[in-house]
């Protein structure tokens, strides 16, 4: 018999779960590189944090002022670096991962209109944990942040 205390107890418990879920993970220093007004690809970077015990993924960023995101990663093949397009960024259990020039990163692709210099634009991350978390970006020059690296 499923009696109403039952009930509180299951939404509590599910409840609670998902509040966990969506607090594991967590986004320091997103940036997106400034670029001219006629630029057809963008880098954004930034930190992901995972604080949950399994490994989670990054798998989809969208925007509306972007018509393509891609996941991207820097590899060196046969002494030379390319950039390839990847499913997802894995997040380490109990870790973290950086998204930065030369290494992971996301192409923004064929922006309806490219920010300038000191605007923030908002990106969607989609993780494989059905967690999503809307993050402001803000539009930085790329050698000046690299300097301060």
């Amino acid at each position: 018999m499923i009696t109403k205390k039952s009930v509180l107890f299951l939404l509590f418990f599910i409840t609670t779960n998902i509040i966990a879920i969506e607090n594991t993970i967590s986004v320091t220093e997103p940036w997106i590189r400034s670029a001219p007004p006629t630029a057809k690809i963008l880098g954004a970077f930034m930190n992901l944090h995972n604080d949950s015990n399994k490994e989670v993924r990054l798998t989809r960023v969208v925007a509306d002022k972007f018509n393509r995101i891609e996941i991207h990663r820097t590899i060196d093949s046969n002494g030379f670096m390319k950039m390839v397009r990847q499913d997802y960024v894995p997040i380490p259990a109990q870790g973290s991962i950086s998204l930065k020039p030369g290494s992971w990163h996301m192409m923004i692709i064929n922006p309806i209109i490219v920010p300038v210099l000191g605007e923030e634009v908002t990106l969607e991350l989609e993780f494989d944990n059905n967690t999503k978390i809307s993050v402001s970006f803000k539009i930085m020059d790329g050698l000046m942040q690299m300097k301060h690296k």
